[in-house]
């Protein structure tokens, strides 16, 4: 019998399955869900399963995303909900750096979905709190029963070099650790499954369930990021473009804090998938020509469509165009919309220090467009390498439970077996000047507008 590996992943939208064979073949299935609800991901998960060959798996991992967190095992908070403002602002002013560095061993981030912030948020608004879980705990515990998790899921409440919640925190929060699910390492196995039916089909009994990552963690995994000066470009709904670097920078605007064996430094867009969106309805990225759009001075765009996250870090901002002439054509518009969100990773590339690296890996759903790939490249003078998988989280899932069922003997060894490049694309230093200009605008537009955004919100409040 064909042996293969099962990754699950769980995303903003739907869930994705991948099942890898020894010999590399791959099956794909996916699965929207109807609602954001465990019954809702659980009906869309044995809908994804029920298409791939059932009788082949050996082994399954999983990921999911993280942010959001189930109450009770029915409530959800959402990992783009609004809540947590105010207990965030609270604990950043309570608790010093040195105090988060030893207790979760990295600075808290300005995220609000991190965990301390929510849970201080759900316990002083939930009546009667016994369970907190995020979606890949609840995975787990379908598929084998077990109440399990992984260190990095839990960042931001987890030390992650001694893999345990920390236990000052947990005091402070004035929650059991039992209400958490119980942390193993990424590779161990979480249970096994039990028999789960599928239609006519049926999952069978005593499969290995392998722990996993979060979806951002696996995702790096499956993009073969884990060496010293790795730099990555994760496309998606917000687009996290980072570094991999020796120390932790605890003086940073972003985020910085152990990933597997390194320490991983990066910044988060939020509306960055929403602009080109937007860009994508005018048309085609990879008709654009370049030198028309040039010759046209095409408006520069803010792409801060659902707020902005770093290195800005303001819910309230919305998208702007400035310059808009009255020869603008659609196609400059939609340029408009491409180069904002590569000027808004250069931004966070910018506050990272500009680190040095021999190409950025890029995937995500935006990685196949060639033109947004080129821009990458010249506005940040480096290679941009794109992947030949681009479901890179569902792959993570599949490379850890690879590894804990020991089909590679370590890390390097699963991501030189799965995570391979099929191209590169150099800068061409056509446009980097005139880019350069249109970028300083860039950056002076946004504090020039700061006002007027707290303006509209009232307005609109």
């Amino acid at each position: 019998m064909n042996k293969s590996i099962v990754g699950i992943d769980l995303g903003t939208s739907s869930v994705k399955v991948l099942q890898r064979y020894a010999n590399g073949t791959m099956i794909k299935a996916k699965a929207k869900y109807d609602n954001i609800s465990p019954a809702s991901w659980w009906k869309a998960i044995c809908e994804a399963l029920a298409k791939i060959r059932l009788q082949d798996i050996s082994a399954i991992g999983l990921t999911s995303q993280v942010g959001t967190y189930i109450v009770n095992d029915t409530d959800v908070i959402a990992w783009n909900g609004g809540v947590g403002t105010e207990e965030l602002e609270q604990i950043k002013h309570t608790y010093s750096v040195d105090t988060f560095m030893r207790e979760i061993s990295m600075p808290h981030p300005s995220i609000i979905s991190y965990p301390i912030p929510r849970i201080k948020y759900i316990t002083s608004h939930y009546v009667d709190v016994k369970r907190i879980c995020m979606p890949k705990d609840f995975i787990c515990e379908k598929l084998t029963g077990n109440y399990v998790t992984d260190p990095y899921s839990w960042r931001g409440l987890a030390h992650l070099e001694k893999k345990d919640y920390s236990e000052f925190f947990l005091n402070e929060l004035g929650i059991d650790r039992k209400m958490l699910p119980q942390i193993l390492d990424v590779t161990n196995v979480a249970g096994y499954t039990r028999r789960v039916q599928l239609g006519g089909r049926f999952l069978r009994s005593g499969i290995p369930v392998y722990v996993g990552l979060n979806d951002y963690y696996a995702g790096l995994l499956g993009m073969g990021i884990y060496q010293t000066g790795d730099m990555f470009d994760v496309t998606g709904t917000s687009e996290h473009i980072g570094i991999l670097e020796k120390s932790i920078d605890i003086d940073t605007k972003l985020v910085s804090g152990p990933y597997l064996r390194e320490n991983v430094h990066y910044g988060v867009t939020a509306s960055s998938g929403a602009s080109l969106t937007l860009g994508l309805k005018q048309m085609n990225f990879d008709r654009l020509d370049m030198d028309v759009i040039r010759k046209n001075n095409p408006p520069i765009f803010l792409p801060y469509l659902n707020g902005e996250r770093a290195p800005i870090w303001d819910a309230d901002a919305r998208g702007l165009f400035f310059g808009i002439n009255k020869g603008c054509t659609k196609e400059d518009m939609a340029y408009a919309a491409m180069e904002g969100v590569v000027f808004s990773l250069y931004h966070i590339y910018e506050t990272m220090g500009c680190p040095k690296a021999e190409q950025i890996k890029v995937a995500g759903g935006a990685a196949v467009y060639n033109t947004l790939n080129q821009l990458k490249a010249d506005m940040f003078g480096i290679p941009v390498a794109v992947l030949e998988e681009n479901d890179t989280s569902a792959l993570g899932a599949v490379l850890t439970a690879a590894i804990g069922a020991g089909w590679y003997d370590s890390m390097e060894a699963a991501i030189a077996a799965a995570c391979k490049v099929k191209e590169v694309i150099f800068p061409s230093y056509e446009y980097k000047e005139w880019m350069n200009k249109r970028y300083n605008i860039y950056k002076e537009l946004y504090p020039a507008v700061k006002m007027q955004y707290q303006m509209l919100k009232e307005i609109n409040t």
